[in-house]
């Protein structure tokens, strides 16, 4: 047997080279397939893999590292992710200073309710204390008012003092109406006149009707329990006058 039969070919350098690079081919394929699988199923993995590049690339300097990833999908997403974040963050600020406003406007609001409210109770303290007045006033002047003549004039002040109250009680309701901005009443009772003792009995023979009547009716209305309203007999005229002042013919001599 000769030795060319058992003596083992060895491979040449070439196939050794190619063999060699067909490793390395294949393991940088397997590499490349693996790091993209794990790119893509495991974001901690990509962003290792992302920084890890952008090291290497630093080498050469921070904004050739810059350049080269600017169009990377990480930086991309980055991107993307700064800008949102600030478009949240002037939507945020716009929106904590428009809520910021609206507590301030609050604030100004329960204040001016409260200056408000104060106002209208003390108004209606005013109010109440006048009319309470009147009411006094009024009763106080019946024993006067049921004497003939006499009576005529108390009941004509009592009235102009009426006029007056009801006067200043719509000043104070305009002046509430003008704080809650809804303009202001015309006080047209303000002006009204009181007829004298002499035009109130020129007009006794022809309107004393109708002002009986215009009373009564005004009662019914508001449902207000009154007297029967009817002419006095001559007894009733005497016990009216005669207890203050002598009439001929009507109080009996002493």
């Amino acid at each position: 047997m000769s030795n060319d039969d058992t003596t083992p070919h060895k491979p040449s350098l070439w196939r050794r080279i190619a063999a060699f690079k067909t490793i390395v081919l294949t393991l940088s394929m397997a590499g490349l397939i693996a790091s993209n699988v794990a790119s893509l199923v495991s974001a901690s993995a990509h962003d290792w893999m992302h920084n890890a590049l952008r090291r290497v690339l630093s080498i050469g300097g921070q904004t050739v590292a810059d350049r080269a990833l600017a169009n990377s999908p990480k930086a991309k997403l980055d991107q993307t992710v700064k800008t949102k974040t600030a478009d949240l963050e002037a939507k945020n600020r716009l929106q904590a200073k428009e809520l910021e406003d609206v507590h301030v406007k609050n604030r100004k609001l329960a204040q001016q309710l409260d200056v408000n409210g104060k106002q209208a109770k003390a108004t209606v303290a005013a109010v109440h204390q006048r009319l309470a007045k009147g009411v006094s006033r009024n009763v106080a002047a019946l024993p006067s008012e049921s004497i003939p003549y006499l009576g005529l004039g108390v009941t004509l002040a009592v009235t102009s003092l009426d006029i007056y109250d009801a006067c200043q009680t719509m000043k104070d309701f305009n002046d509430l109406l003008r704080m809650m901005g809804q303009g202001e009443e015309k006080p047209d009772l303000c002006g009204q006149k009181v007829p004298t003792v002499d035009q109130v009995l020129a007009s006794t023979k022809t309107g004393w009707r109708s002002s009986v009547q215009r009373v009564t009716d005004d009662a019914k209305t508001f449902k207000v329990a009154v007297p029967d309203v009817r002419l006095p007999t001559r007894d009733e005229m005497t016990r009216a006058s005669c207890t203050v002042v002598s009439v001929p013919y009507l109080c009996p001599e002493k």
